[in-house]
Formats: C-alpha cells, structure tokens, sequence
C-alpha cells in the first residue's frame, strides 16, 4: 500500500496534476522522473534536487502551485521533503530498492506508469 503525491495549480484549475511520485512502507520514495517539459510548464525531474528545488521555487517562493496526496490532502514542502529525507534514512538498507527503478545517487527514479 502507498499514497501517490502530485503538485497542481494553488488556484481553480482544469490542468491535470503533476504527479511527484509514491511512497510506499518499506522503501524508499520513488519519484516520477519528468525528462521533458510538461504541457508549458518548464519541468525537467531526473535528480533529487532538481525535483526539491522545483517545488521549493514554486510552491514556497511563488506559491503558484501546492502539493496534494491522492486523499487532497495538502502537504507542506517542508513535510513532504521531510517525508522523504525520513524515508532515505529508514529504508536505505532494503536490498530491492533499485531493482525495478533507477538508481540516482541514492533516490529512487522511474520513467514508468505506476499507481
């Protein structure tokens, strides 16, 4: 069992939401990996810090866009990044992390479709 997350417009909007990635127990945060721009917006996700510092710039500093679960529940940059530091720290050791996902220095990568 996992919970998905996604960043949408911090507005009334028909866009559809970006997706982040899922969190499942026991490993660690599998991020979506975006290589290309999504619809206009300029989002290119291949590292850790190249998803933080998005969503950092443009849900913190310009508040232009919120992070949500798939519950709607909204999530805080800073939980979600704590969220997932936590998860780096707790299931570093799992032996299957990278099995199925790339591996990029350290975090969990997939191009894939996953639910």
């Amino acid at each position: 069992m996992g919970t998905n997350y996604y960043v949408v417009p911090n507005r009334p909007s028909i866009a559809e939401p970006i997706h982040i990635g899922k969190s499942s127990y026991g490993w660690l945060f599998l991020f979506h990996e975006v290589n290309e721009p999504y619809r206009d917006i300029p989002i290119i996700w291949w590292s850790y810090e190249g998803v933080m510092n998005w969503l950092e710039v443009h849900t913190v500093d310009k508040q232009e866009y919120v992070i949500i679960n798939e519950y709607d529940v909204i999530v805080s940059f800073d939980d979600f990044k704590k969220l997932v530091d936590t998860k780096q720290e707790q299931f570093k050791d799992n032996p299957d992390n990278f099995t199925y996902c790339r591996n990029v220095n350290g975090y969990r990568f997939t191009e894939g479709e996953f639910c």
